[in-house]
């Protein structure tokens, strides 16, 4: 009687996990299914008067390049601290007063390596060798002036503007510690794009949002993934929570079709145990 009984629950819960893992075969989850372009490795997207290009497309991820051509640069120019101007090196020079407004770049020169110099009384000479096996000693900055000439110098003031590195460069601050420096150039500016990540694109005050999609396409002939960027920002989330909503359905009836298998291996094989 016990192993008869032992049997038609061993075949009921049979039943049901044959019925969750039939349910598992034939379940398809949702799609995604977005309206937006579609674009690949290389190809413009405009919006709103920007244009960016598709700098890479990987599995789950992308990039967009736009050339800003006048985005700001700033610069600090440091209190005695050296800088290339015109090929040359200059040290900044800053009055020491609370609110200075200006500041001086004076030229520098550098000795050759084979230059020999040593420091007498707190002041550097350079040695110089003379007619006959002769030596005599001349003070540093004075054998600067023989050897180059006068150092160029040059003054600049709060909202002058001069050329630097082929810009039209600005000072727009000075203070007793740094000179601020701005001016505009071209930058490369790169806008990373996930799955589901939304994204702004286009101008400041005029741009558009987006969510980012990838999706399985053919370009030139061969497989490839391709960037969709969807105005659809809601719609994606809520084809997201359908989709999870489904896993964990499925997750559910896995469960079900594994302990309903266990519990017949557990039933049948306690039923038919020997008697002793």
């Amino acid at each position: 009687m016990q192993r008869r009984a032992a049997t038609v629950y061993a075949v009921l819960f049979l039943v049901i996990a044959a019925g969750s893992y039939t349910l598992i075969g034939v379940a398809q989850e949702p799609a995604i299914d977005l309206e937006g372009e579609t674009y690949a490795q290389n190809e413009t997207v405009a919006v709103n008067g920007y244009e960016y290009t598709v700098a890479s497309v990987g599995d789950g991820e992308a990039t967009l390049a736009r050339v800003n051509q006048s985005a700001r640069y700033t610069a600090e120019w440091a209190n005695n601290s050296t800088v290339q101007l015109d090929n040359s090196t200059y040290r900044v020079l800053i009055p020491n007063t609370s609110d200075p407004g200006q500041f001086t770049v004076r030229q520098q020169f550098n000795l050759s390596d084979n230059v020999t110099t040593v420091t007498q009384g707190g002041t550097e000479f350079v040695v110089v060798n003379q007619s006959g096996g002769n030596k005599s000693l001349v003070p540093v900055e004075e054998y600067k002036r023989q050897q180059f000439g006068q150092p160029d110098t040059r003054q600049y003031s709060e909202g002058q503007t001069f050329q630097f590195n082929g810009n039209q460069t600005t000072v727009s601050n000075v203070t007793a510690d740094a000179a601020i420096l701005t001016w505009t150039a071209p930058r490369t500016e790169e806008t990373s794009v996930g799955e589901g990540a939304e994204v702004s694109l286009g101008p400041e005050n005029d741009n558009r949002t987006f969510v980012g999609h990838f999706v399985n396409g053919t370009v030139d002939g061969e497989q490839t993934t391709l960037l969709q960027l969807s105005p659809q920002v809601q719609e994606y989330q809520e084809q997201v929570e359908a989709r999870n909503h489904f896993n964990e359905r499925m997750a559910g009836l896995w469960g079900v079709a594994i302990l309903s298998g266990l519990t017949v291996a557990l039933l049948l094989g306690l039923a038919f145990l020997p008697n002793k």
